[in-house]
């Protein structure tokens, strides 16, 4: 993922919709600009704005944080099974998957 703090590359920018599981017109729909700019950001053409690029640091962290809820998904429902909970709060496992 691109450095939060560096400019985002073609590269960056299709890996982040990829993991998302966005097409182009997802994520242009999500910046509200055209399918058209997010083409020419993945293809090289340019680099997207400050306005564009604080939208992408967010989902950035968004897809962090799913990505960290899909890891942990397998332990809670084991700590699930065995307290017979339908339930558990996060904070419960966090310790286990750092």
């Amino acid at each position: 993922m691109a450095d939060l703090i560096n400019e985002w590359t073609k590269e960056s920018i299709k890996s982040l919709r990829l993991r998302l599981g966005w097409s182009r017109s997802d994520l242009a729909r999500r910046l509200n600009c055209s399918s058209a700019e997010v083409d020419y950001w993945e293809t090289g053409g340019g680099q997207p704005d400050m306005t564009f690029t604080n939208e992408l640091i967010l989902l950035a962290k968004y897809a962090d944080a799913c990505s960290e809820e899909v890891h942990s998904s397998p332990l809670a429902e084991k700590m699930c099974e065995r307290r017979a909970l339908g339930q558990i709060e996060f904070s419960e496992i966090k310790e286990d998957i750092e």
